[in-house]
């Protein structure tokens, strides 16, 4: 036993020491903690290098504020960092200072960019709802343009002393301009069209026009229509011409007669009516095209705000450039002149 021992000995002994058989062992080693070491220490392009060099400003502390991250106002924070990125790409800030202009630019940007939605925001508020705002405001109108006639508001009451104040010519130019009013929109036409279609009816099935409608005629046309207000008003029952005298069959074949003739008195102006509301849907088209035009911008208060909120960030804006732009001026060793700071304020 004693003599094969040295043999294995000697055997096994160069595969452990032998410097030929275990550099090559080392070398594979050294090669896998480089793999290694190159995956763990970050990106090697050069555009990689750049982009994590930037991840101080882009989750800088004013970054981290700036951008609505949740709720209903989110913004996309992606769209800040691509701000960062391209203002990165134009200054190459080095440093921490330079570094957190850079960020204070950004964050200026993006503020300025708010301002514009908020503006957006104020102009869609009245523009979003124009077309149905001005179509209540036109009901209201209609309404009570056909309640004065309706309720006869416009002429004398004796019962109101207020009314001894006020001259015939007013109330009847308040009426006209009622039924002046009626003819612009479509629901005082559509009343019209409505009271001159039941008093056809009403000649059709009785042969002449009651007394309530031919009273609601009279104060809907008599101040634009005076004649075609007055040949409707006289429409009415033979009983009610005669006066007292006596009815007699020459007399209701009279009435008779002219019935054709209010009948077709009253197509004539159902059709002009109906002229009337075309004319009606461009002026209304034409009104709101104005309007639109007019709400472009938001209302003054609004404005104020507006243009006070991003006049201070444009401050904030030129002074960050403007320190950042002297900051690497001086860090190249170029010639820089102090500030120059110009006092606005009035002299007493």
């Amino acid at each position: 036993m004693s003599q094969q021992e040295p043999s294995n000995n000697s055997s096994t002994r160069p595969s452990v020491e032998s410097p030929g058989r275990k550099r090559p062992v080392s070398e594979r080693r050294i090669q896998a903690n480089r793999r290694n070491a190159r995956r763990s220490t970050g990106p090697t392009t050069e555009r990689g290098k750049r982009t994590v060099a930037r991840n101080a400003i882009k989750h800088g502390v004013l970054a981290r504020e700036v951008v609505i991250t949740s709720g209903d106002g989110k913004e996309n924070l992606n769209e800040f960092h691509d701000i960062v990125e391209r203002l990165c790409e134009q200054y190459k800030p080095v440093g921490v200072v330079e570094e957190s202009l850079v960020q204070t630019i950004a964050t200026c940007l993006w503020r300025k960019a708010r301002v514009i939605r908020a503006e957006n925001g104020e102009i869609r508020r009245r523009l979003d709802t124009l077309a149905v705002d001005r179509a209540l405001r036109n009901s209201d109108k209609g309404n009570l343009d056909v309640a004065i006639i309706e309720m006869d508001l416009g002429l004398y009451n004796a019962e109101n002393p207020g009314d001894d104040g006020v001259s015939t010519r007013d109330r009847w130019s308040a009426m006209q301009h009622a039924q002046s009013d009626m003819r612009a929109h479509h629901s005082g036409l559509t009343y019209l069209s409505a009271l001159l279609k039941y008093a056809k009816s009403e000649i059709t099935r009785d042969g002449y026009i009651s007394e309530k409608i031919r009273k609601e005629i009279f104060f809907a046309f008599c101040l634009w229509d005076c004649l075609f207000a007055l040949t409707c008003l006289n429409a009415g029952p033979p009983e009610a011409k005669m006066e007292g005298q006596k009815r007699d069959s020459d007399m209701d074949k009279q009435a008779g007669t002219n019935l054709p003739d209010i009948v077709a008195f009253i197509d004539n102006r159902l059709e002009r009516i109906g002229t009337f509301k075309k004319y009606a849907t461009g002026r209304e088209k034409l009104v709101g095209d104005a309007e639109a035009r007019s709400f472009s911008l938001p209302p003054s208060d609004a404005t104020d705000k507006l243009l006070r909120y991003e006049a201070h960030l444009d401050r904030q804006l030129y002074r960050a450039m403007d320190q950042l732009e002297r900051l690497q001026l001086q860090r190249k060793g170029e010639t820089v002149p102090p500030p120059l700071h110009i006092n606005l304020e009035r002299r007493r």
